[in-house]
């Protein structure tokens, strides 16, 4: 069915390079720590795991049919935050086993997707597709290209009633879409007031 949500991709940097010079169990052992963290900081921040993407993974906010949608745009953003603390927290606990610390990219957007049970028969998982869906993905490359560690749409930014005078600001072009579009590129995310 169609419904508003926020989508989330987020993507863990320099992946094969983690590989080099490590045993494979190794690199699993550093890749089942991230994945951990990750989908906890979903779990405290009310996300829903939708994707798994090899060194990344999409995520969805207000699913259930009674969120308010401004709700699951601040919450994707609150688990932003909650991702980039625990990112941290994870490079200072695995500072022996890694020659430079875990780095990810988060891309975040607002709109209308199609949302249902997808992929093959009997490994189904709830999950979205459509331009909302591409966007984020998008973002996400593109806080590669811009080399910050969060990327916020316009409409994510305004569903989530926020202001964001001081962050830097760019219009860009988003592959697949022919119109640009507004984005705030962060080091860290916003401060979410109460309400």
């Amino acid at each position: 069915h169609e419904q508003a949500v926020t989508c989330m991709f987020v993507d863990l940097r320099d992946s094969t390079r983690l590989g080099e010079g490590k045993l494979p169990y190794d690199v699993l052992f550093v890749l089942n720590q991230f994945f951990a963290e990750m989908t906890q900081a979903l779990i405290a921040t009310r996300g829903h795991y939708a994707q798994f993407t090899g060194d990344g993974l999409m995520a969805l906010y207000g699913l259930e049919s009674d969120d308010d949608p401004r709700r699951g745009a601040r919450d994707a953003i609150r688990g932003a935050g909650e991702m980039l603390a625990r990112l941290e927290r994870l490079n200072h606990t695995l500072a022996s086993e890694l020659e430079r610390p875990l780095r990810i990219g988060i891309g975040i957007h607002f709109g209308v997707a199609i949302v249902g049970a997808m992929g093959p028969p009997g490994a189904q998982m709830r999950s979205a597709i459509g331009d909302t869906i591409n966007t984020a993905a998008r973002l996400e490359g593109i806080s590669k290209q811009f080399g910050v560690p969060l990327v916020l749409s316009q409409e994510v930014v305004t569903a989530a009633g926020l202001e964001l005078p001081a962050a830097r600001r760019e219009q860009v072009q988003v592959s697949g879409r022919s119109r640009e579009v507004t984005v705030y590129l962060l080091e860290q995310a916003p401060q979410l007031n109460a309400g």
